[in-house]
């Protein structure tokens, strides 16, 4: 086998990262009529992330894909891949420019090339070719999802069932019209690429979370919900348990991403676990919904939303009893955080970016947690000499907060801040290249959980002294990821999300 020579050239960021090696021997060929696997990408984390992108090249011997920061290059009939250094944020979406480079891009494509040099669009989950041109209407005339990919006489989509996954790809000729589906899967199945001897390759997409907990010494994994579910918080004095849930990693939400489908549920863990399904619904909109939080006497629940075009804390009676309103107006695109109640309700804490330079800050807003009324505006936490982005924060009693802060690619602090600001003082470092995976603070304000990767190679949930003085104690084991701990309110247990977030890519050639 040629030993191959890497290259990352760098750009700034959010940029281009491009890898080029000499080209090795080829590898055989797949079987013309069936799928032929290929592999399994893992992401690295839930909130935050997109689907591990992936794309064969134009020779059809390699496979590039990626897997958080990471790009990696396989050969296409199998091997170990090549793994090239980390780039400064997540690689989102990748294309091949020759044989020998492939190209991380920022952005999805809002055109496609054809083999003719000629580009193509969808618009309105219908293929337009040219992109100023007339809508083609295929025989049947099913609703066309991109990426799509080319070849001479051919054009290769996933289509949506009516449940709104896109399980199924389909493939038309560009001369008779007819299209006719070619595989359909559980989960969504979509993007394909191809290569020009006719292989494509495209991807499956496996996106599992249920909300668990254990111990807060540690021990074993108890689940809590069957259904899809994330991002658990506690009420304050009843056995309740809140939660993010839905279907979501939908291509149908992501090509209206943020506003994708995740609602707001509670269960009751006194009860009957693992519950099958919500025991009530809190927030239900065409929007996103999620990371709710109690005030502490029940009557309140403020919770991240995009509705109405906004990236904000929205605030809701726990009675329901009142239309939901939004209490801050940093607006869409600013990815503000999981907001979180003071202990004495005056206050609510949540980070979010900074307008002046986009940077992740804390701030807080003050809030009746009686009326609900709004008692004094949002007010940034200055935090002297502080690099990096905050992704979360709990309060530490009612004069000064914890916070998680990604300092650079991997590198995260926790550290610990007067609520009037000042200097942070670093409790943890650690290595992980899971952003936002919350941090939890014991209900005596003694110990901090978090989601730190394990010797096993998962995720796992750790507590550690807020002073800093001792090791961090790993509390799960068992061969999971996990993120998001929050404690119960006795102190006795740590919720958290399980979650596996994969995509399978396969190939396959028609005759």
């Amino acid at each position: 086998m040629l030993v191959r020579q890497l290259i990352l050239i760098a750009i700034v960021a959010g940029a281009v990262v491009a890898i080029l090696w000499t080209r090795p021997t080829a590898p055989a060929s797949a079987d013309p009529v069936q799928l032929t696997y290929i592999t399994t990408a893992h992401q690295l984390g839930v909130v935050g992330y997109r689907d591990p992108a992936g794309a064969i090249s134009p020779d059809g011997q390699h496979f590039a894909y990626s897997e958080g920061r990471f790009i990696r290059v396989i050969p296409i009939g199998g091997g170990a891949p090549i793994t090239l250094p980390p780039a400064d944020a997540q690689v989102r979406n990748l294309a091949w420019t020759s044989n020998d480079t492939v190209v991380a891009v920022p952005r999805p494509p809002s055109s496609f090339p054809m083999a003719d040099g000629k580009s193509a669009c969808i618009a309105d989950r219908r293929l337009v070719i040219p992109c100023d041109g007339a809508k083609l209407a295929l025989d049947p005339d099913v609703d066309v999802i991109g990426p799509i990919a080319f070849t001479a006489d051919r054009v290769y989509f996933a289509s949506p069932d009516d449940t709104g996954m896109v399980v199924a790809l389909w493939t038309a000729d560009l001369r008779t019209k007819q299209a006719h589906r070619i595989a359909s899967f559980a989960r969504d199945a979509y993007a394909p690429s191809i290569a020009a001897d006719g292989t494509v390759v495209f991807k499956v997409q496996s996106y599992r979370t249920n909300v668990a907990d254990v111990d807060a010494n540690g021990g074993v994994t108890r689940q809590l919900a069957t259904f899809q579910s994330e991002t658990p918080s506690y009420h304050p004095t009843k056995p309740l348990l809140s939660f993010t849930y839905g279907t979501w990693r939908r291509v149908l939400d992501d090509g209206k991403y943020p506003d994708i489908a995740q609602e707001i549920g509670t269960i009751d863990v006194s009860k009957t676990i693992p519950a099958d399904r919500p025991l009530e619904v809190i927030a239900r909109s065409e929007s996103e919904d999620q990371a709710m939080t109690w005030s502490p006497n029940g009557k309140w629940i403020a919770f991240h939303s995009h509705r109405e075009m906004s990236d904000d804390v929205w605030l809701r009676p726990a009675d329901g009893k009142q239309p939901d309103k939004r209490i801050t107006f940093l607006g869409r695109g600013a990815e503000v955080g999981w907001p979180r109640w003071s202990p004495d309700g005056k206050l609510v804490l949540l980070d979010g970016a900074r307008k002046r330079d986009g940077r992740s800050v804390l701030y807080t807003i003050g809030v009746d947690q009686d009326s609900g009324a709004v008692t004094s505006d949002l007010k940034e936490i200055p935090a002297e000499g502080m690099t990096g982005d905050i992704t979360h924060a709990e309060w530490r009693g009612n004069d000064a907060v914890v916070a998680l802060v990604k300092v650079a690619p991997g590198q995260h602090d926790i550290v610990s801040l007067p609520l009037t600001g000042g200097k942070a003082r670093v409790i943890h470092h650690f290595a992980t290249e899971h952003d936002f995976s919350g941090l939890g603070i014991s209900p005596d304000g003694k110990y901090l959980s978090f989601t730190a990767p394990a010797p096993d190679g998962y995720y796992q949930i750790y507590k550690v002294s807020i002073d800093g003085h001792a090791a961090p104690i790993q509390l799960t084991t068992d061969p999971s990821n996990k993120t998001q701990p929050a404690w119960s309110p006795d102190g006795a247990r740590v919720a958290f999300t399980i979650w596996s977030y994969d995509a399978t890519f396969w190939s396959f050639k028609l005759k």
